[in-house]
């Protein structure tokens, strides 16, 4: 009898998580499909392969046994994989990697370029946009894994890793100049015009956040696409913009907008590479990941 590969796959999938639905997530698919499967497979194979119980499932001896067999399979399978991989080398490959607008400016920029310098033959497709719209096309399997500013933890199923600290301060033009050079109360900004990357951001979900804890009304009288934007309207006197300090470092130091001396510590943010905890990924992938984390632990700031 010759065994479907697909349905051994789902099968080694479900019994490392002892999950259904989190088995799902890994295989980008849905829960029903996963149990429709695995229905399919007991019925192929004429015995039961798992126990319901109330943490997700358990494999009975007999799927015990039958695990032992697809690991093996599997792990054969992806030392191949490997083996055929290292021999094409890396002339070849494509890589699709998310990044927000903050990470790709002010840290994914140049290490891209010397990856591209490096391995010229692996084709680089990029979804730019917003840190959300990275999270979300990594759940949705567009992309292998997403470089973002990000709040620290908060990601089911996904893997974070820091790459560099991120610091949030809040902008203002010669208009606001009363608040420099004095500590200013979160509550006492939230009362003038305040300008916020847009509503679904994780940006704006921080900060709202943040002023809901402290009991501080939350109104964005502006709510741009951009951090350039926010900075842009911030500059011109319409608000008080909040952005990370990277994105407003070059207008800090010509002078067009200071950064408010907040009395509140605000919480940290990270720019972070996201990945799904034990997806495989081609080389090329790997090679750029493993490259922009040894580069963050070699303490490379934006």
């Amino acid at each position: 009898m010759e065994l479907n590969w697909e349905l051994c796959r789902i099968f080694y999938q479900v019994a490392r998580c002892r999950n259904f639905s989190r088995a799902a997530a890994m295989l980008f698919t849905s829960q029903p499909a996963v149990s429709r499967s695995m229905a399919a497979l007991e019925r192929e194979l004429g015995c039961r392969l798992f126990i319901r119980n109330r943490r997700g499932v358990e494999l009975t001896p007999e799927g015990r046994m039958f695990y032992a067999h697809v690991e093996a399979g599997c792990e054969q399978f992806r030392r191949g994989r490997e083996e055929l991989e290292q021999a094409v080398g890396l002339q070849s490959g494509s890589i699709a990697l998310g990044a927000s607008e903050t990470a790709l400016r002010h840290w994914l920029l140049p290490r891209l370029d010397r990856f591209h310098a490096q391995y010229p033959g692996v084709r680089l497709r990029l979804f730019g946009g917003t840190s959300r719209q990275a999270i979300d096309e990594l759940k949705s399997g567009a992309i292998d894994f997403a470089v973002a500013a990000v709040p620290g933890g908060g990601f089911r199923a996904l893997k974070e890793t820091r790459l560099c600290p991120l610091r949030d301060v809040f902008v203002a033009s010669s208009a606001f100049g009363q608040l420099r050079g004095r500590d200013v109360p979160l509550d006492e900004v939230m009362r003038h015009p305040f300008i916020c990357h847009k509503q679904g951001s994780l940006t704006f979900e921080f900060l709202e956040s943040l002023c809901k804890a402290r009991g501080v009304d939350f109104a964005p009288a502006m709510e741009p696409d951009t951090t350039g934007l926010v900075l842009d309207l911030a500059r011109h006197g319409l608000g008080i913009g909040f952005l990370p300090e990277v994105a407003a470092r070059e207008a800090l130091a010509a002078g067009e907008v200071f950064a408010l001396r907040l009395a509140e510590k605000l919480p940290s943010r990270s720019i972070s590479l996201l990945e799904y905890d034990g997806h495989t990924l081609s080389l090329a992938a790997r090679r750029l990941r493993d490259m922009l984390i040894q580069e963050a632990t070699a303490g490379d700031a934006p």
